[in-house]
């Protein structure tokens, strides 16, 4: 996950080693499940993340989970954080610049999420290649931190996106669902090119 000009995988484990990463907010997680049903045993790619903290949530939901990030150290501080089981898979895995791992299977993917990762990335290339791996029904969750047109992108790993460029990225997909998580907006698109 190349950070948009932001520095490198070294940077950005750097980085990783004194932060805590971020919290997720009990607001988030009701708005989520109230919007993506997540049965037992769904196929999820957790694209971004981090210190693993999205994907062992999703894995305590019950989904078989496998979180990706760009960062070697970042990774491994994933898979070493303390979780209760079932445990979810980390790998490494630069989704700008290196074709998908041979065990993501297109059609096989129940949800691809990309918590505070999005931004980062060129969504015009990524979710397109994220889609084709989606299964029948499949969907494509983003949250994101967001700001008014006018202001200047902020924040050297969690940048934000405009409100045009988070509309943008319904563009192609059949359904989409918008909602304000404070100074977040979270979305969930399904659907791609029908």
């Amino acid at each position: 996950m190349t950070a948009a000009g932001r520095g490198s995988a070294a940077d950005w484990d750097a980085f990783n080693e004194v932060q805590k990463g971020r919290s997720i907010a009990h607001s988030e997680l009701k708005a989520f499940r109230r919007r993506v049903p997540l049965r037992k045993g769904a196929v999820v790619l957790d694209i971004g993340c981090g210190n693993g903290a999205w994907t062992r949530e999703l894995s305590k939901l019950g989904a078989k989970v496998t979180g990706y990030d760009w960062a070697p150290r970042t990774v491994e501080r994933a898979e070493r954080f303390p979780t209760i089981l079932p445990r979810p898979r980390y790998a490494l895995w630069d989704v700008m610049s290196q074709d998908p791992p041979e065990d993501i299977e297109p059609g096989t993917v129940d949800l691809v999420t990309f918590r505070h990762s999005l931004a980062s990335l060129d969504a015009g290339k990524i979710l397109p290649l994220m889609a084709a791996t989606l299964a029948p029904g499949g969907r494509i969750y983003v949250l994101t931190d967001v700001r008014g047109n006018d202001e200047e992108r902020a924040g050297l790993w969690y940048p934000s996106l405009t409100l045009s460029e988070v509309d943008a990225l319904g563009s192609g997909w059949e359904d989409r669902d918008f909602w304000p998580l404070g100074k977040r907006t979270g979305l969930v698109l399904r659907g791609y090119g029908i």
